[in-house]
């Protein structure tokens, strides 16, 4: 049976009589110099050494073999392939063809997956040159199989203005295109980090913002969803992403389960660990405690006395933010039962905290409640209430009034550097929110929507947070999934629902760090997340700044002009990129990439398609 060995031309090679054809090419070259004639006109050379000149060498490298066999399910002729070859060839016989059009078609979009043909979208054209126009016979479509990219990892790689953005918004919207076919709807979740609010918003450089996907004919009015810090005039259905740091108000008594209160106080969790990002870049002692003091419901929550501890250091921390200038909750703030007698009593006895002592039965303004607090951090300090401790110890069999939590809290207030520093975080409270988005996020993704995370505004230190901390909810949620399964109808366990995220500027996500280390979530998501069908697509300028236990797992590459040899040295460590390493230095394209998906056996010079938006309906 014959086969076709698939080549590709990556320059040009010597011949045997190079060194005569040169000098042949000199000689004519020395004779027209005298003459009106061009050197290659017979007046000056003779039309056999000619033809000897026009022999030209090839340097290629051998992709594979093509050949035909019989299927094994059925007796057609199908056209495989291997990556290799079986034997070594003579020239003698052979013939070469430049392929174009359908046969050139069938080649460039060879998979090994056959049963991906359903879901494969045009994402571009081929092009074996950036010089070469559209419309030539080489011009054929390029397309991708969208399951490529589910629970796998891609990788985009480039320079700024090369075509990533542009790529990404490709793949999202052929991804997103899976759940309109009527025959075999599939909905893939989709979850875009937008740092610079080119996906969520219309602008004068794109043409149309992937948000308007959503106006695609046969898309649900709520498959894609928006999330930003502040509205915006052109996204009347955007999301905030704020909560409300101070979260509900606690009861006088004690809960039946630790669990339900810590449902309740999910958003001043959350504010919290926002907070304690922020303060990660101090340094000072009085600032470290008060970070690292963990401020979810203990065990012993539902005794009595240890809800009582619990409420008094919640209390402190939301006069905390109260000091720190974040919008109050409506209403002032319950100190009932938080004070007993007997330290009202020694309160008194201080001349700063005895105005204080007789509102402390009930309720307090929030103002007076966190000067209060400033205060009694002040008394604790300056021995007034270590000496109370003291006395309540020889009283209670050993135990302290005060605690650990309670005093790490208020260390806070030993210097104006800690409050200034949390008065940061306070774009991303709003006392009017009653859910946490991070939770929102999750279950968009549940419901396989396509989310964007707009991050133009705000702290990119704590746009970085956020990011992660979706990321985490994301992969727990996943992960329980993986291990507590549903059954389907015939009663196999069903994997999680797909879910893809998109990271920009990967580099400040997936540090290079270790490559045994895991308490990076966005590192544990490129190495794990694979089996509880997480995908993830990351882009970044610099290859040699992610894991390269990360890179030798990538399955899915779109590679744009890099300008570092360095750089394209590291990529040449990778599939068969070494063939391209030079022109992805010198050609500076847009668009114009270098693209190997799992289910491709070989790579393919591709113009990207631009992105284009449907229009909203009138």
């Amino acid at each position: 049976m014959p086969s076709l060995l698939l080549l590709r031309v990556l320059g040009n090679s010597q011949l045997p009589n190079d060194i005569e054809m040169h000098q042949a090419r000199f000689q004519a070259g020395q004779r027209a110099s005298d003459s009106p004639y061009n050197w290659d006109e017979h007046q000056n050379t003779d039309q056999f050494t000619l033809n000897q000149m026009r022999y030209a060498g090839l340097r290629c490298s051998i992709l594979g073999t093509f050949r035909m066999t019989i299927g094994t399910d059925s007796e057609e002729w199908q056209l495989t392939f291997g990556s290799d070859i079986d034997n070594f060839y003579a020239g003698q016989g052979m013939k070469i063809y430049k392929p174009v059009e359908s046969a050139l078609e069938q080649i460039i979009n060879f998979t090994q997956d056959s049963d991906s043909d359903a879901s494969r979208v045009r994402i571009g054209e081929i092009k074996y040159a950036s010089a070469l126009d559209s419309g030539r016979p080489e011009s054929v479509p390029v397309l991708m199989t969208t399951r490529d990219v589910v629970a796998q990892r891609t990788a985009l790689f480039g320079m700024t203005r090369t075509g990533k953005s542009n790529t990404v918004k490709t793949i999202s919207r052929a991804v997103f295109s899976l759940r309109l076919d009527a025959s075999k709807p599939e909905r893939v979740a989709q979850l875009i980090i937008d740092p610079n609010g080119e996906y969520a918003n219309d602008n004068p450089q794109d043409a149309g913002c992937l948000r308007n996907v959503g106006h695609l004919s046969g898309a649900r009015p709520d498959d894609v969803v928006t999330y930003g810090l502040t509205p915006h005039p052109n996204d009347p259905g955007r999301r905030i992403t704020k909560m409300n740091f101070f979260g509900p108000e606690l009861p006088t008594a004690p809960p039946r389960t630790a669990e339900s209160i810590h449902d309740d106080l999910q958003s001043l969790y959350m504010g919290k660990q926002i907070i304690d990002g922020r303060l990660d870049e101090e340094s000072a002692g009085y600032i470290a405690a008060f970070r690292a003091t963990d401020l979810t419901a203990p065990r012993g929550v539902t005794d009595w006395s240890e809800y009582v501890r619990y409420r008094r250091a919640v209390f402190v921390y939301r006069s905390v933010l109260a000091a720190a200038g974040f919008e109050l909750p409506r209403g002032e703030v319950s100190v009932s039962r938080l004070f007993s007698r007997d330290v009202r009593d020694a309160m008194n006895r201080d001349d700063d905290l005895s105005g204080f002592v007789p509102q402390l039965d009930d309720r307090l303004p929030w103002d007076v409640a966190a000067e209060f607090c400033k205060h009694f951090s002040e008394w604790f300090r300056s021995g007034g209430g270590r000496a109370f401790d003291r006395q309540y110890q020889i009283a209670n069999d050993g135990r302290n009034w005060s605690d650990d939590r309670l005093l790490n809290l208020l260390r806070i207030f030993e210097n104006t550097r800690g409050v200034q520093a949390i008065r940061e975080c306070r774009e991303w409270h709003d006392r009017d929110r009653n859910t946490e988005y991070t939770e929102e996020i999750v279950a968009d993704l549940d419901a396989g929507r396509l989310v964007i995370l707009d991050q133009a505004l705000g702290d990119p230190n704590m746009n970085v947070q956020a990011a992660e901390r979706i990321m985490r909810a994301i992969f727990v949620r996943q992960q329980r999934r993986f291990t507590n399964p549903l059954e389907g109808s015939d009663g196999s366990y069903l994997r999680p629902n797909p879910v893809i995220i998109y990271v920009e500027e990967a580099h400040t996500l997936l540090p290079r760090g270790s490559e045994e280390d895991t308490t990076n979530i966005w590192a544990r998501t490129a190495k794990e997340g694979a089996k509880f069908n997480i995908g993830l697509v990351y882009s970044t300028q610099e290859p040699s700044s992610i894991q390269r236990n990360i890179l030798r797992n990538t399955e899915n590459w779109f590679l744009s002009h890099l300008n570092s040899t360095g750089e394209t040295r590291e990529l040449d460590q990778y599939n068969d990129f070494a063939d391209f390493s030079g022109s992805i230095r010198r050609v500076k394209e847009p668009g114009f990439l270098k693209v190997r998906m799992m289910s491709n056996p070989y790579t393919l010079p591709v113009q990207i398609d631009l992105f284009t938006a449907p229009a909203a309906p009138e």
